[in-house]
């Protein structure tokens, strides 16, 4: 057991007893008065001490070093354990008499709650087991205003976020399902192998393996990630069609279209990346279809993003991970609008940006979860003339504090 499985668990014994020992105080202060049946207003009062209980232990967990992905991973152990036994423990407090008080009665409150609280369980294991597996292809037309209409229509697929510790069934299935397209072209925006060297060494085998089934007539490109370490790329890229292109522009010409693929890794405000910004607006004049490929969507929000980059490609959001109907993803960990980074094309800064959802999770000390978010291959059909298209019109947004 890892330091961080020993936090884990340690987080979740604290704070059920944190809410057993408050609720079994409400019940003597009941106990005392003479009555075997604890008010809403008490039940509320306990649950209230506890969540405040826990949330300084949170709190002083973060001021110690944990960083944001653990707390997420703490809090959602909240819900999925800690959150069902307590509500074990209310119906418990009924049938079983507790030391010094006797059984008790928490009401109709104490027993939805309860009841409700067993919901969660599901949810989590739905969240954890299932969607997180649940790989969908995303097809979506674009339109590129420069691309004439005689040209025939590009297809893309887009593999963003594989973000694997150990290559399994499902990245294979998300290669697998990229290459049944029959791809002219394949992106890829970061964030391919998220572990440590030794890691990569015992899944090295694996990893070219599987990188190496992805050919495409057009090229393979990928630009780093969050998560990748150059020299782990590097290694795990040589031997297939992958190419880097780390601010670097490739031009590729496909059944009579010329393409230009501009590479932008994370460091998208640096002087590399806007001098390739610029030499992509030259090259573009020169070619019927330029793409950005970058990891970090907010790439779009530059002040100096060319006016001819017909579409950029980005990963980074993972769509949130975590989608509430009719409102989006609380989190997303980029500037851009949040209807943006939930994950499609959109049209932001009068650029058209398309963000991929991704194939894999957070890993690290993040939870893996999933929920009305699901993984996903986009394949992009890119033509001159329109065919089907959704955008997601989102008003020009700019900014200096860009992530």
């Amino acid at each position: 057991m890892s330091r961080f499985d020993a936090l884990l668990a340690l987080s979740c014994l604290f704070d059920f007893m944190v809410f057993a020992v408050l609720l079994w105080l409400s019940a003597r202060h009941v106990s005392s008065k003479g009555t075997m049946r604890v008010g809403a207003g008490i039940l509320l009062a306990a649950l209230c001490g506890a969540i405040g209980i826990v949330a300084a232990k949170t709190l002083t967990v973060a001021v110690l070093g944990l960083e944001v992905f653990g707390l997420i991973h703490l809090l959602y152990l909240d819900l999925a354990l800690v959150a069902p036994a307590v509500g074990v423990l209310i119906l418990v407090f009924r049938v079983v008499k507790v030391p010094g008080v006797g059984s008790v009665s928490f009401g109709a409150c104490g027993t939805i709650a309860a009841l409700c609280s067993f919901l969660l369980i599901p949810l989590c294991v739905y969240t954890t087991y299932v969607e997180p597996f649940n790989l969908k292809v995303e097809s979506c037309d674009v339109v590129a205003a420069r691309m004439a209409s005689d040209k025939s229509p590009i297809k893309i697929a887009v593999l963003a976020d594989m973000q694997f510790d150990e290559v399994t069934a499902h990245e294979h299935r998300a290669v697998d399902l990229a290459m049944q397209a029959n791809p002219d072209l394949i992106l890829i925006p970061g964030d391919v192998f998220q572990g440590v060297e030794k890691q990569y060494r015992l899944q090295e085998s694996a990893i070219k393996s599987l990188l190496a089934k992805l050919e495409a007539p057009g090229g393979v490109y990928v630009v780093s990630g969050d998560c990748d370490r150059l020299s782990t790329l590097t290694k795990a890229i040589a031997g297939s069609q992958i190419q880097l292109i780390d601010n670097q522009i490739k031009q590729v010409e496909v059944r009579g279209t010329t393409i230009a693929v501009a590479g932008i890794p994370i460091e998208y405000r640096s002087s590399q990346a806007k001098d390739t910004l610029y030499k992509a607006s030259i090259v573009a004049d020169r070619t019927d279809l330029t793409i950005v490929l970058a990891h970090r969507p907010g790439i779009s929000l530059l002040p100096y993003m060319p006016d001819n980059i017909d579409l950029i490609v980005a990963g980074h959001t993972h769509g949130g991970q975590i989608q509430i109907p009719g409102f989006g993803p609380p989190v997303t960990a980029s500037p851009v609008p949040k209807v943006v980074a939930a994950g499609g094309l959109s049209e932001l800064n009068d650029h058209l940006l398309y963000v991929s959802r991704g194939v894999g999770c957070e890993r690290g000390h993040a939870p893996r979860i999933r929920f009305c978010c699901p993984p996903e291959v986009s394949i992009l059909t890119v033509g001159g003339s329109p065919t089907h298209v959704a955008l997601k019109q989102t008003p020009d947004v700019t900014g200096s504090d860009l992530n």
